[in-house]
């Protein structure tokens, strides 16, 4: 299904005559991230921000890009997404017929004669049974609709184990927002990033000359999560150590209170790593996480 998916959106991309170079240059994407969408591999990183490029990408090319990562998010579990729609919008329409013959119409009278009131039991009886029957129908679809969404919880959970690091849900639109501020490098003379404060010890920086995503643990705290881009840069500070999860390793460079640490990554990679107040920076074999 994914594959079905990636053939509609580059379908759509030339039938607009964009080419990927276009996109890059108006969402400011690493071009090969585009590539990669517009040949069926969503596996380049995690699936946050896959989503949110999947997003920009639909936008550029005249798509609605909420109901593009939702096709996607259909994809990826194995169905066919237009028929869940086609489902979904069968069941809207059915509900505001629903609605609509729940409308109550008011009573006409006239000065010239008296209102008769008249009482057909049959009539009654078959608006009831035909409001009995829209209730068995929508009661129906509630129930398959429930069935499908269990089916998909126990796929995840069961059938579709995988080593891929999970990372904190971050909404999209606040992915697309750092994206288009990626260029921007943190200024030098920002007390808020770059200075140590009186209760701090540690000084870190990392910097990146490639798109690179990031999760950094200071002290066992609150996880961090952000994007840096080609030629960009990060300061944090912490009391005792910092831990971190860096994907695409290879272009990354590493800091401690203003002295190189030596780090090996690979390009497209990713690494997992601690580094104590000593300087001294230990690989992991599995994502660190908080109060380990």
């Amino acid at each position: 299904m994914l594959d079905k998916f990636a053939e509609e959106l580059r379908e759509q991309r030339e039938k607009s005559g964009i080419t990927i170079q276009q996109i890059a240059a108006k969402t400011r994407i690493d071009k090969k991230f585009l590539e990669a969408i517009d040949q069926g591999n969503f596996s380049f990183l995690p699936e946050l921000y896959v989503k949110a490029f999947i997003k920009e990408y639909a936008m550029v090319i005249g798509l609605d890009g909420e109901e593009t990562v939702k096709k996607f998010l259909i994809a990826r579990e194995g169905i066919d997404y237009n028929e869940v729609l086609e489902q979904e919008k069968l069941e809207k329409e059915k509900e505001k017929e629903i609605k609509k013959s729940e409308i109550v119409q008011p009573k006409q009278t006239t000065k010239s004669s008296p209102v008769k009131s008249y009482y057909d039991d049959s009539l009654n009886k078959k608006e009831q049974d035909d409001s009995d029957g829209d209730k068995t129908k929508l009661m129906y679809a509630a129930i398959a609709g429930i069935a499908v969404i269990v089916i998909a919880v126990i796929y995840l959970f069961v059938f579709n184990k995988t080593d891929e690091i999970i990372v904190e849900e971050t909404p999209i639109e606040e992915i697309v927002s750092d994206n288009s501020q990626r260029f921007e490098e943190e200024s030098a003379n920002n007390p808020g990033n770059d200075s140590v404060s009186a209760s701090d010890s540690l000084l870190f920086e990392i910097t990146s000359s490639e798109t690179t995503w990031v999760n950094i643990i200071p002290d066992n705290g609150q996880p961090i999560e952000f994007i840096l881009y080609p030629n960009s840069g990060r300061k944090l500070t912490a009391l005792n150590s910092i831990a971190a999860t860096v994907g695409n390793s290879g272009g990354v460079s590493l800091t401690l209170n203003n002295k190189p640490v030596e780090f090996s990554g690979r390009s497209k990679a990713v690494k997992h790593f601690r580094i104590d107040r000593t300087g001294k920076l230990e690989y992991l074999n599995t994502p660190p996480k908080v109060g380990q």
